[in-house]
């Protein structure tokens, strides 16, 4: 058992919410990004008048790094076109007008036994279905996971890279900030892909001791009590930790905290130190997928905030606009200060809810004046230190940010500028109200848009 001793503790009754699930109804238009990951575009594949079933590949591309893209509604191709992303970005996108039919494209038969498929045929059908990992920086499951017979790493000696065997598959029941919550809410049910995804991910990765971690404050986990119980060769364990610990469920953090194992930042993977981590909702959409061969074209998200009629864990289309989510859970209570997508500490603020659902948004928060400080500027930094005493990757965040508000964005990568993870701890305990986070992204930005 490691140690996490940074970050913040967040009161309790600010870090739960109602795991009620709330079921949308099929929306009467999709819009799909062609990228929904980072990583190169996938290409379109249909014009506009073709008529497509759910499931369908609309987009797709050579290589590993580019991800199909699935039909989510039946219907017919309005328009392709650039879209505003949550990031803030133009994507090529195809508009689908739904028929209200939600009918299904003939798909390959389900194959429930996965014990002797080859790890290649695995990754294949883990690419086909389109997934991706969760977190800050979503890429293809595939690249991510490490197959058993193709170990990698990024670590090297003299210019030779250094081998690390995975030897642990850990599976996380948190969620990438407090409030979230659909890790948790997955972790309460019974989930029947569960066991095919934990013999997959063993398959692929060589790993041969499994740790479901969990927040001690939530329960019972009756799967994965029973997941632990029913391993005769003792090889599967439960660790519990303060889920109010921000951000202790951060790749890196979770693992220097469960296992000791610190990954090498800004570059270090899981891999480097015999890790495979995948959070509880992403294996079990995958042992869906290698079984039934079929995309998934519905997600979990966490909505909330006391500007909402109501909130709780949302499950909903790709691609459905972000009003029609609001109008699904019963519209505006009152009107909304700031809605944020992803989760109210690491999010994005939004101001356009036409804007598409995609696979890497986790949340959709509408927060209330009441529930935000709203201030009209910010002050010199004081040297107070609290932003030290809280970042857990052991960075000076003020020092940092006066060099990236003066644009000196090389002497702000001299000091490890790419290894803050953006977590906002240093923004939630500055006294002076500084935006940290917004300049170290926007540092960030200016130094990778110079390199290309």
């Amino acid at each position: 058992m490691g140690f996490f001793t940074k970050g913040i503790t967040l009161p309790q009754k600010r870090t739960q919410l109602s795991l009620e699930l709330i079921d949308t109804p099929l929306p009467k238009k999709v819009i799909l990004p062609v990228q929904q990951y980072l990583g190169e575009p996938a290409t379109p594949t249909v014009a506009v008048g073709d008529t497509v079933k759910v499931g369908e590949i609309i987009a797709t591309g050579e290589g590993a790094h580019i991800l199909p893209l699935h039909a989510t509604i039946s219907g017919t191709v309005r328009a392709i076109g650039e879209q505003l992303t949550f990031r803030g970005t133009l994507v090529p996108a195809i508009t689908i007008d739904g028929d209200g039919k939600d009918t299904w494209t003939k798909l390959p038969k389900p194959n429930p036994d996965t014990s002797a498929l080859k790890p290649s045929e695995i990754l294949k059908r883990i690419h086909q279905a389109g997934l991706i990992t969760r977190g800050p920086a979503p890429v293809p499951l595939r690249s991510d996971l490490v197959p058993v017979d193709q170990p990698k790493t990024h670590l090297s000696v003299d210019g030779r890279r250094v081998v690390q065997r995975i030897d642990t598959l850990m599976i996380t029941a948190l969620d990438t900030e407090p409030l979230l919550e659909v890790n948790r809410f997955q972790a309460r049910g019974d989930h029947h892909e569960l066991p095919t995804a934990l013999s997959v991910l063993k398959t692929l990765t060589g790993a041969t001791h499994t740790i479901f971690v969990v927040d001690k404050h939530r329960g019972p986990f009756p799967q994965l009590m029973s997941l632990v119980a029913g391993d005769e060769e003792e090889m599967t364990t439960i660790t519990a930790i303060n889920g109010t610990s921000y951000p202790i469920s951060l790749p890196a953090l979770l693992i220097k905290a469960v296992l000791g194992r610190e990954v090498p930042l800004p570059y270090g993977h899981p891999r480097d130190v015999g890790v495979t981590l995948c959070d509880l909702d992403t294996a079990i959409s995958l042992g869906a997928s290698v079984v039934s061969n079929r995309p998934p074209v519905e997600m979990l998200i966490t909505v909330g905030g006391t500007a909402l009629n109501q909130g709780g864990i949302v499950r909903v289309r790709i691609g459905t606009a972000l009003s029609d989510i609001i109008e699904a859970v019963g519209g505006f209570r009152e009107p909304a200060a700031k809605i944020i997508t992803g989760g109210p500490l690491m999010g994005m603020a939004q101001y356009d809810l036409t804007i598409p659902l995609t696979k890497e948004v986790s949340g959709l928060f509408a927060l209330s004046s009441d529930e935000i400080a709203l201030t009209t500027g910010y002050r010199e930094c004081i040297n107070c230190g609290r932003c030290v005493m809280v970042c857990p990757v052991n960075l000076v965040p003020g020092m940092l940010s006066l060099y990236c508000a003066k644009d000196q964005f090389e002497r702000a990568e001299g000091e490890d500028l790419f290894t803050c993870i953006e977590c906002g701890c240093c923004d939630y305990v500055c006294p002076s109200r500084r935006p940290l986070v917004h300049l170290f992204r926007h540092a960030k930005h200016q130094l990778m848009e110079a390199r290309q």
